[in-house]
């Protein structure tokens, strides 16, 4: 054990003698671009990544599961933490088993089994794959699985923040009381699963969107709070917002009855509210993603019809739109709106619903209709039905729009399911996990990259991405269910994954009964070896 420590020692200093010594060397200094081969960045990029590969280990296996499979179980949120374990949320609706109890550490699962959803977060141990602690955050507002419906946070301690929405009987011990039957949910955990705080924050009913919310938390222990507001009547902003905040600084439009606009709010590290503003529009627009760098930098995905306020470039105007937003964490500023769209007004489908941050940039998925930008593989088009390829796309760190490409069939559209995506830092790549399509067809023009032997609807699809280029390097197909008339089966579908250790994947996962909807979830890992 004294000399494991001391060789991992030593480790660090090597390490850290050969950044000093570089940072002295002649070299091209660009400290944000680790994928360019000439830069410092990227050679400490380099040596941070062998000392990461020599304390973490690949070749782990391990998997968890939640739900008896009689029920309706939805995943929300997987979140890897800096000490190697993941916390989870979900919508259950019954209660789960875990270390030989059902009950949850703070608070337990209420309601009528098998109809009420609540939700649920735990903490998975990153090695054994051992569920350390569970909790019950009350009755859920809908059901969704939507990942940022119950979205996760780190603290700079290592503390877990979350952000959700519930209905019910409000759980004891909150900073501020529930005062809506529906109302938004913030609370702070420690690693060990008791809460440091909780808090409901409210709106009147009919004043916001069920389910279209996110949250991240700055470096300044800060939590940034994303809703989907509503607007009541004609030429009526709304001057109030969260009514547990001071006034927005900047009220909503509320130019029209039903309007849809975004709220923002702070809380501070304990729970106080700080500040709130609108982000206004002349249409409808709406949130469902947002990711932090450690710049200070927030990028928001969602979907919107119409101009956001000062920042004009819709493509067309009426019509359904991805868009993402970059804001300033400290200031609480918009600062670049990019719209992600074709002009053609055929196509009315456009949204940006997942974004990851890596080193140098932002990654992003979703579904759209129609072709823009400049992409590497083209729009594949459809001429029946509701439009749809899967989107891709890169911003850089100041949310600058670099590449963007489609995946789509020409014979058939693709399910209305957001891909699951993950950045792996090491070899700069992007992994992709997503079902095939309902007919079992490949996707268009990617013949010379695809392999594999999968058959039958709903094929389990992994992709693998170039993530400085954006170029598709390979698509593997594997078969997922084995009934195809009618269409029956397990259905497995990977909903969240992140790199966990030189391209080991830990996978969030739901298996459904299809197509009844009841099922389980699981939380699991295997070797990088193994991975498609």
């Amino acid at each position: 054990m004294f000399f494991s420590f001391r060789i991992h020692k030593f480790f660090i200093s090597f390490i850290y003698l050969l950044c000093l010594s570089f940072s002295f060397s002649h070299c091209k200094l660009d400290l944000n671009n680790p994928s360019d081969p000439n830069s410092k960045s990227y050679f400490e990029t380099a040596i941070m990544n062998l000392y990461l590969r020599s304390v973490c280990s690949a070749h782990i296996r391990g998997n968890v599961r939640i739900g008896s499979g009689n029920y309706l179980v939805l995943p929300h949120s997987l979140l890897p933490l800096k000490n190697g374990n993941y916390v989870v949320t979900a919508s259950v609706s019954e209660p789960i088993s875990w270390s030989g109890r059902s009950s949850g550490v703070n608070y337990s699962y209420t309601g009528a089994i098998g109809t009420d959803p609540a939700i649920v977060i735990f903490l998975v141990n990153g090695r054994t794959f051992e569920i350390e602690w569970l909790d019950y955050l009350g009755v859920a507002a809908t059901t969704t699985a939507n990942s940022s419906f119950s979205s996760l946070s780190e603290f700079s301690n290592g503390e877990i923040g979350v952000f959700t929405q519930v209905i019910g009987t409000e759980q004891l011990g909150a900073i501020s009381p529930k005062l809506f039957p529906q109302s938004f949910m913030a609370a702070r955990y420690s690693p060990s699963g008791s809460r440091v705080w909780f808090t409901y924050l409210d709106m009147a009913a009919g004043t916001f969107s069920i389910d279209k919310i996110s949250h991240v938390v700055d470096s300044s222990d800060q939590m940034h709070l994303f809703y989907t507001s509503i607007g009541t009547a004609v030429n009526t902003p709304n001057t109030v917002g969260l009514t547990e905040f001071p006034a927005p600084t900047v009220a909503s439009n509320g130019i029209f009855a039903g309007q849809k606009e975004i709220g923002w709010a702070i809380l501070n590290g304990n729970g106080t509210p700080l500040r709130q503003r609108f982000l206004r529009g002349s249409g409808d627009f709406e949130v469902i993603s947002a990711a932090y760098s450690k710049d200070g930098n927030i990028l928001l995905g969602g979907s919107a019809l119409n101009f956001i306020e000062n920042f004009s470039g819709h493509p067309a105007v009426g019509f359904t739109r991805g868009f993402s937003a970059q804001l300033k964490a400290n200031t609480q500023e918009v600062s670049k709106i990019t719209y992600l769209g074709s002009n053609n007004t055929s196509f009315n489908v456009g949204k940006l619903e997942a974004i990851k941050v890596a080193n140098d940039g932002f990654y992003g998925t979703g579904v759209v209709a129609g072709s823009y930008g400049s992409p590497i593989h083209d729009y594949q088009y459809y001429s029946a039905g509701n439009f749809r390829n899967y989107s891709f796309v890169k911003f850089d760190l100041n949310g600058n729009l670099l590449w963007n490409q489609f995946l789509g069939s020409s014979t058939t559209n693709v399910i209305d399911q957001v891909p699951a995506l993950a950045y792996i830092s090491y070899d700069d790549e992007i992994r992709v996990k997503l079902l095939g399509t309902e007919n079992g067809t490949q996707m268009t023009g990617l013949e010379t990259i695809s392999y594999g032997s999968g058959i039958n609807p709903y094929q389990d699809i992994t992709l693998r991405m170039n993530g400085r280029s954006g170029r598709y390097q390979s698509i593997r197909y594997e078969t997922n269910i084995f009934v195809t008339n009618p269409v029956s089966g397990l259905v497995g579908l990977n909903v969240n994954i992140h790199d966990a250790c030189n391209g080991r994947m830990v996978s969030l996962r739901r298996y459904l009964n299809f197509p009844a909807n009841n099922g389980f979830l699981e939380v699991s890992t295997k070797p990088a070896i193994e991975e498609p």
